[in-house]
Order: structure tokens, then sequence, then C-alpha cells
């Protein structure tokens, strides 16, 4: 269970904010599976994805994802047993209400990609 919650208040959570997200943005695909769960996509590009452990994983610059664990705010991630990715971070459901704020940078990072 995600810490400050359920694993099924963390997917409520998410779906909600797919909902909103697509709702306002034209080019975000909600309902798509990446790293073997629902995730967000702008065009081709995942931005963010709920983990299994209930967090929510951004892909955002590798420097914004220093100063995010720095800050004690989220943690490495990594699709498997590896090490973590530079550019993805972990959000805990703790952190719930900044996944709006995060998922709209991730997506911004990300559009530029597409």
């Amino acid at each position: 269970m995600p810490p400050g919650g359920t694993l099924e208040a963390s997917r409520k959570r998410f779906a909600r904010l797919a909902v909103e997200m697509a709702r306002n943005d034209s080019g975000i695909s909600a309902d798509r599976k990446g790293f073997g769960t629902r995730s967000m996509f702008v065009g081709r590009k995942m931005f963010a994805v709920l983990h299994t452990t209930g967090e929510l994983v951004v892909k955002l610059p590798p420097d914004r994802v220093k100063a995010l664990i720095d800050s004690k705010m989220g943690r490495g991630w990594h699709p498997g047993n590896g090490a973590p990715l530079k550019d993805y971070v972990a959000i805990s459901f703790d952190h719930e209400r900044d996944w709006c704020a995060l998922a709209l940078e991730a997506r911004e990072y990300m559009g530029g990609k597409a």
C-alpha cells in the first residue's frame, strides 16, 4: 500500500487526473498502457504512469528529477530491478496534492519531444 493512502485511492486519483488532463488537452491519450499499467501519453511519448506501488511516476529533465529526489518529494525509479532512470521520478500518494502540477510539467517536457 502507498504511504498515506490505499492503492485504490491512488488508482482513483490517477484516473481522475488522466481524465481531467485529456479533457483539457486534445494531444493527451490517457487510457494506454506503458510499463504494463495505465499511462498518459502525448503523441507517442509517455509522460506519466501509475506504478504498482501507487506512486505517480513522471518523466522530467534529469536536473528536475534530482531536485525532487533531493527535496525528498520523490524517489528514483526504474521499470524493473535496475538502477533508477535519470529522467523518471516516483511521487508517493503522500504528495498527491502535487500530482497534477507534476503531470502537467511532465506533459510539457515530453510534448516538446513528440
